[in-house]
């Protein structure tokens, strides 16, 4: 092959490489994926369950796959087996940091990102009473996500014809 890379026993895989130095911290601090590094951060382990109940998002993969390819996290991850209530075994993946970037990451002063974090978590969640009570308004006066991208079609096709017509 004419671009593939020579094979000898100096050379190793690049799972042998893994990164050591930390990535780069997201500036909003209240976000899922704010609160899935703070995680991390901390050393827990987190799989797309427990994403769920602790940040609230069924798209821990896709968090994890942000925070590495524009963040330049480098997270280990697992596949481990899970035992179900109805009787199963599934498997899940597990994410987590190593502790070389974990330190690092301290060591440049993460704490008090965590920490902003975690507070601003905190506030988000003792409003969570009335977000739970405005979204049930939204659902029983029958507006749906459809009906609501509608309206945004029709508002912009009106915005687009007000600029056509101004054109000409």
């Amino acid at each position: 092959m004419k671009n593939a890379r020579p094979h000898n026993k100096a050379e190793t895989s690049a799972k042998d490489k893994r990164n050591s130095t930390r990535g780069t911290l997201p500036c909003r601090i209240n976000t899922v994926m704010a609160g899935v590094l703070a995680e991390l951060l901390e050393g827990r382990t987190i799989t797309g369950m427990e994403a769920v109940f602790n940040q609230s998002t069924t798209r821990a993969a896709a968090v994890i796959h942000y925070l590495e390819s524009q963040y330049g996290w480098s997270i280990e991850r697992t596949d481990v087996a899970a035992g179900t209530r109805d009787g199963r075994v599934a498997w899940v993946t597990a994410y987590w940091l190593s502790i070389a970037v974990r330190v690092a990451a301290f060591a440049d002063g993460a704490r008090g990102w965590v920490d902003e974090v975690k507070d601003a978590a905190w506030k988000r969640r003792q409003g969570a009473s009335d977000a739970k009570a405005r979204a049930a308004e939204f659902n029983a006066s029958g507006n749906t996500l459809s009906g609501i991208e509608r309206r945004d079609d029709a508002a912009r096709a009106a915005r687009a014809s007000l600029h056509r017509t101004s054109a000409e």
